[in-house]
C-alpha cells in the first residue's frame, strides 16, 4: 500500500469505527470491492503447470519473480480467499509449495516455492459466464545470447497520473551511526566505526543525487553527536520514503566477519507503539497524517498497528534485496535479514532499514572497510538494492513509478544503442537501470527503458 492510498484507509478506518466503536465489524472498510477466490485447481501439462483460481471479479494483479531461493509472487489488490476454502499445492515437480497470506490488511499475496527456474505469467479470463485468475508456469531453458543489428522497435507510451500534479522525487534518509563523543566500535589498528561509516554514507549519497527521480537526505554530515530519535525526526522531516541507516559490527570473536542487515522486531514494533501512545498528545502525522490526540486508547492502537505492519513488511522487502546485492561484494554475517529493536528502526511511517557494513573488530575486515574500493562496493550494492525495490514499488506519484510502465523486451536484433536512438535515451542511463555489465543481450529479456526527458 503505498503513503497516499494507507492515508486515505487510516482516515477512512478512523471515520468509520469512531471512538469506542472497535468492538464490531468493520463493513465498508475492504466491502463488496474485495474480490473473493473461491475454488482452486491445478491443471498439469507437458511442462507446464496451470493453477486456475474461481473469483468474484477481477481486480487489479501483479506478479514477479525472486531467486534464491526462486519464488513466483502474485499480488491481488483487494482480495482475498473465502473461509472454506483452502490454497493447497500437491504432487507438483514445479512447485514445492504454495503460501499466501493477506497483505497490508486489504491486499492478498500469493507465493509459490518453485524448485527450478520457470517462466511465469498471470491474467483474467472470463469461462462460462465466471472469471478466473490463471496462473501459468513453464519450464525455462537457457536462450543463446544475442548480438545483432538494430531492428525497429515500438515505443510504449508513458502518460503521467490522471490529474497529478508534478511527480516527485524519492527521498532517501543516509544515516551514518554514532558520531562526535560516541565513536561506535573501533578496530585494532584504531580505525572508528564513526569514521568509516560517514565515508559510506556520503558515497551512497553521491550515488543516489546521480540518479534522476532521487534525492539523498544526509542525517549526519560531520563528526558530531546525534540523538538517535533527532536522526529519526530530520528523516521525518524530510517526508523520506526510506531511511538507511550505516554501522560497522564488532565483535568479541575476532574471527566474525561480513555484512548484517535489519530491520525492526515484532517486540520492538509493541515497545514503540506503547511509547507513542503513551505521548499521543505529541503523536500528530505519524501514522499517514492522522492525529493520534482525538482518538481513544484502543482505537490508536489499531491505528498505529495497520501503520507500523505495513512499514515494517516495506523494510524486510527493501533489506531483502538489499542483502541479495551486499552478496555479490563480500562475506554475509547472516543469511538472512536479521530483526532487532534498534531505535532507528522504530519509525512507525517510514521503512527503515540497518546495515552492518562488515566487522571492525576483524583485522581484514577493518583493513577492507578503509580502502575506497570496498566502500564504494558497499555503497553501490546498497544503490542498487534501492533501485530495484524503488522500480517496482515506486508511488504513482513519483518519477519513478513512470520509469516501472515503460518496459521493452528484447527481440532477435535489438542492441542498446538502437534501443537508446529509438527510446531518445542514453545507453548509459538503460545500463544504470537495469544494472547491466555487459552491452550483451538475450532474447525475451525484459529491460527497463528511461522515460525521456525530452
Amino acid at each position: 500500500m503505498s503513503d497516499n492510498k494507507r492515508r486515505i484507509f487510516l482516515k477512512r478506518l478512523t471515520s468509520v469505527l469512531g471512538a469506542g466503536a472497535l468492538g464490531v465489524a468493520v463493513p465498508g472498510v475492504f466491502a463488496s470491492d474485495q474480490s473473493m477466490i473461491r475454488r482452486m485447481r491445478i491443471e498439469h501439462g507437458l511442462q507446464l503447470l496451470r493453477l486456475v483460481f474461481d473469483v468474484s471479479h477481477t481486480t487489479e494483479q501483479r506478479l514477479f519473480q525472486l531467486s534464491h531461493p526462486g519464488r513466483v509472487v502474485l499480488d491481488l489488490k483487494q482480495a482475498a480467499v473465502n473461509d472454506d476454502v483452502q490454497l493447497v499445492m500437491d504432487n507438483s515437480d514445479l512447485v514445492k509449495r504454495l503460501r499466501y497470506a493477506p497483505r497490508n490488511q486489504i491486499d492478498l499475496r500469493i507465493v509459490l516455492d518453485v524448485e527450478r527456474p520457470v517462466k511465469a505469467r498471470s491474467f483474467f479470463r472470463k469461462m462460462d459466464g465466471n472469471d478466473q485468475f490463471v496462473v501459468e508456469l513453464t519450464t525455462r531453458s537457457a536462450e543463446p545470447a544475442v548480438l545483432a543489428t538494430p531492428t525497429p522497435v515500438s515505443p510504449a507510451v508513458v502518460q503521467p497520473p490522471s490529474g497529478a500534479g508534478p511527480l516527485r522525487n524519492l527521498v532517501i534518509a543516509i544515516d551514518a551511526g554514532h558520531g562526535g563523543k560516541d565513536p561506535g566500535a573501533t578496530g585494532k589498528k584504531g580505525t572508528r566505526e564513526k569514521d568509516i561509516v560517514l565515508q559510506v554514507a556520503r558515497r551512497l549519497e553521491a550515488l543516489v543525487k546521480r540518479e534522476p527521480g532521487f534525492t539523498p537526505v544526509l542525517i549526519r554530515k560531520g563528526d558530531y553527536f546525534l540523538p538517535l530519535r533527532k536522526r529519526i525526526q530530520k528523516a521525518r522531516a524530510a517526508k523520506a520514503d526510506l531511511f538507511i541507516s550505516i554501522h560497522a559490527d564488532a565483535a568479541e570473536n575476532k574471527h566474525a566477519r561480513g555484512s548484517s542487515i535489519f530491520v525492526l522486531s515484532k517486540n520492538g514494533a509493541s515497545s514503540e507503539a506503547a511509547r507513542l501512545l503513551a505521548e499521543q498528545e505529541n503523536a500528530v502525522d505519524l501514522i499517514g497524517g492522522v492525529s493520534l490526540t482525538d482518538k481513544d486508547d484502543m482505537l490508536a492502537s489499531v491505528l498505529l498497528d495497520l501503520s507500523q505492519t505495513h512499514t515494517i513488511d516495506v523494510s524486510q522487502q527493501i533489506a531483502n534485496v538489499m542483502l541479495g546485492e551486499l552478496r555479490r561484494v563480500g562475506k554475509i554475517h547472516s543469511a538472512k535479514v536479521e530483526k532487532a529493536g534498534f531505535v532507528v528502526l522504530k519509525s512507525p511511517d517510514i521503512p527503515s532499514v540497518l546495515v552492518e557494513t562488515a566487522f571492525i573488530s576483524n583485522a581484514a575486515e577493518e583493513k577492507r572497510l578503509k580502502t575506497r574500493e570496498y566502500q564504494q562496493q558497499i555503497a553501490s550494492s546498497l544503490m542498487r538494492g534501492i533501485k530495484k525495490h524503488f522500480y517496482q514499488y515506486a508511488d504513482d506519484d513519483t518519477l519513478i513509478s513512470r520509469f516501472k510502465k515503460q518496459k521493452h523486451t528484447i527481440q532477435a536484433g535489438d542492441t542498446l544503442s538502437g534501443l537508446a536512438s529509438h527510446y531518445q535515451t542514453s545507453i548509459s542511463r538503460i545500463r544504470s537501470m537495469n544494472d547491466l555489465k555487459s552491452d550483451r543481450l538475450k532474447v525475451g529479456q525484459v529491460l527497463r527503458i528511461p522515460v525521456s526527458d525530452t
